[in-house]
């Protein structure tokens, strides 16, 4: 979950979805998709676009990396500041880092908002290291839908892209999140063959 600048979220509420349920259990399998297409690095710089408050740049502290978050809000940095995490300011549609200066960007639940998607992911495939990855991750399927028939809150703004849209980069997509909207969410049903809700695509440089 991320957002623009201005997209409505309070940073509490943001973290608070990550810790109760159904969103513990929903980040767990979403994060496990998406280091499935990032992992391994060759290196250990990498760029979290749209980190929001740092839940997927701490992520991949413990794991060791050296990893730096850029949000447009200056909330959600000031709260991922807060937990100890590299995190500045910024736009994924211009992002304020050097040419191939990160071995791997990923981007999870932010491109629902940019400005401009393909900006976006040239902007990433700029600052990425040859040889190195980028990933994006999107909601899609019924959980978009679900999003999108909410009559308020944030994700209204939300542009949920569709899997085709990144066919002309995608090197590889994978898909989880087969538990729908206002179900039990569960590993198990990750098993079966239901609609995904998430998808993460792998573009190589």
């Amino acid at each position: 979950m991320t957002r623009s600048e201005n997209t409505e979220w309070n940073p509490d509420d943001y973290d608070l979805w990550y810790e109760k349920e159904p969103g513990k259990t929903i980040d767990l399998i979403e994060t496990e998709c998406a280091l499935s297409l990032l992992l391994p690095i060759n290196g250990k710089r990498v760029l979290d676009v749209g980190c929001g408050t740092g839940n997927f740049t701490k992520k991949l502290s413990c794991l060791g990396y050296d990893a730096v978050g850029i949000d447009p809000s200056d909330e959600m940095i000031k709260k991922a500041l807060k937990k100890g995490l590299s995190c500045t300011k910024g736009y994924a549609e211009n992002l304020p880092f050097d040419d191939k200066s990160f071995d791997a960007v990923i981007s999870v639940a932010a491109v629902e908002f940019f400005s401009d998607r393909r900006k976006a992911i040239s902007e990433m495939l700029r600052v990425v290291k040859k040889g190195g990855k980028v990933v994006v991750c999107f909601i899609t399927g019924a959980w978009a839908k679900y999003y999108k028939s909410k009559k308020s809150g944030a994700l209204l703004k939300a542009n949920f892209p569709k899997v085709e849209d990144f066919l002309p980069f995608a090197e590889k997509a994978k898909f989880c999140l087969r538990s729908k909207p206002g179900k039990n969410v569960d590993f198990s049903n990750e098993k079966t063959v239901e609609e995904a809700g998430f998808a993460c695509v792998l573009i190589e440089k």
